[in-house]
């Protein structure tokens, strides 16, 4: 195509130049001829070159044209009519994706990398209050919940965040930050009043027959003591011993459930206390010492105090050791408080069979079981590590698990240095 229009172009010059190299000839003038030729063509070509300027700002009709300015003009022509169907597409896309993000339940908030508002739909209208003219403002202006701000300084985003705002009603928001492109996040936040509600009433059921259990269980476990201090035949003394382990098991886990629906409805953001780790690493020690066969070996070269709440950190240190030799088969427990860079790592690590690596991450959950076998001749709840991991969250860190079957696992958890006081 393109040949085929440099030909015309050359076809249509050489066409002029010779018409007027043959008009010279017939009055003997050839080289005036040739002159007036090549005049006319440059004239032609600035008159098709015009009317293209022409026509690049819509002032005039396409130059027709069979040279290659012609071909030019030709494949504008198309190039524009393809560009037109692809922006039409896209723009009917881009209105099939508006409307989808507008239909969602859930509120989008579209900001830049520093943090300022591009977009957002309806539900984000709703749920945050929202108007037109906040297109533009900080994120940080809009939603001033300090956990939020936070959250949004620290920039990693991996978890999301759940907070309360007092629009019309208290409502609260569950919102998660996404990297969108190179320079865009996505806030997008979630209406969990309703499901807050539910998981508070269930918190509040189970603290309440968990406090309700608790006087009847009293009075049977009284009983049951009384009953084993008296001389009985061997039938009944067996089965008032075995009553009254199952009480007293009983009587655990009730305690157990009133400890995790506190620290379940406790304010994240109460402030805590400065307490020293090394004198409740060896008061929680000198407790458990007692507590089955094992030897605990606790390591503290410096006194540590951290800002936080010791009653908590204490349930946390004895539900690990404790677990330590219930499931390290009575041997020695090693129980460190280590200064690092990073803050403070506390870790307890006992010699016992292992965990294999498949339940390592459903540890913590209510009343999971590695082995359930195992589990009755241990006793215990199956609470202890779901009150471990709500208690560390109140002091910023979570709980890993190093375990190898037959070597035994080791527990530890890193307090950030900001919470630490002084070393």
């Amino acid at each position: 195509m393109h040949q085929s229009a440099l030909q015309g172009e050359l076809t249509k010059v050489g066409v002029v130049i010779t018409l007027g190299l043959a008009s010279g000839w017939t009055i003997d003038q050839p080289l005036y001829g040739l002159l007036a030729g090549l005049i006319v063509s440059l004239i032609m070509s600035i008159r098709t070159m015009n009317a293209l300027f022409r026509w690049s700002y819509r002032q005039g009709p396409a130059p027709q044209d069979s040279g290659l300015i012609g071909y030019s003009v030709d494949k504008l022509i198309r190039r524009e009519k393809n560009l037109k169907t692809k922006l039409a597409q896209q723009a009917k896309q881009l209105r099939r994706y508006n409307q989808g993000i507008e239909s969602l339940h859930d509120g989008v908030v579209i900001i830049d990398q520093e943090g300022y508002i591009t977009n957002f739909n309806a539900a984000a209208i709703y749920l945050l209050s929202l108007r037109k003219e906040d297109e533009g403002q900080h994120i940080k202006n809009l939603i001033r919940t300090p956990s939020f701000i936070k959250y949004f300084d620290r920039g990693d985003y991996s978890d999301s965040l759940q907070f309360d705002i007092q629009n019309i009603k208290q409502t609260s928001l569950q919102v998660q930050i996404t990297q969108f492109g190179l320079d865009q996040k996505i806030l997008l936040i979630r209406d969990v009043t309703e499901r807050k509600r539910v998981e508070t009433m269930r918190q509040n059921f189970i603290a309440d027959v968990s406090h309700e259990l608790r006087t009847p269980l009293t009075v049977i476990n009284g009983y049951l003591e009384m009953l084993s201090d008296m001389e009985l035949p061997n039938a009944l003394d067996k089965a008032v011993g075995q009553m009254n382990s199952q009480g007293q098991r009983m009587k655990s886990l009730v305690n157990d459930l009133i400890q995790l629906s506190k620290l379940e409805s406790a304010n994240s953001e109460r402030s805590g206390e400065r307490f020293n780790l090394r004198s409740l690493g060896h008061s929680v020690v000198d407790q458990l010492q007692e507590y089955g066969d094992a030897d605990i070996h606790f390591h503290c070269s410096e006194d540590i105090e951290i800002d936080g709440f010791s009653d908590e950190m204490s349930s946390v240190l004895s539900n690990l050791i404790t677990n330590a030799i219930k499931y390290g088969n009575n041997s020695d427990v090693e129980f460190r408080i280590d200064a690092l860079d990073s803050g403070v790592q506390i870790s307890v690590k006992d010699q016992g069979m292992g965990i294999p690596p498949e339940h390592i991450a459903r540890l913590t959950e209510r009343f999971y079981r590695v082995d359930d076998s195992r589990e009755s001749t241990v006793g215990g709840s199956g609470l202890g590590l779901a009150i471990v991991k709500h208690a560390l969250e109140h002091h910023d860190t979570l709980l890993e698990v190093e375990s190898e079957i037959g070597k035994g696992s080791t527990f530890s958890f890193v307090i950030p240095t900001e919470r630490v006081t002084s070393f």
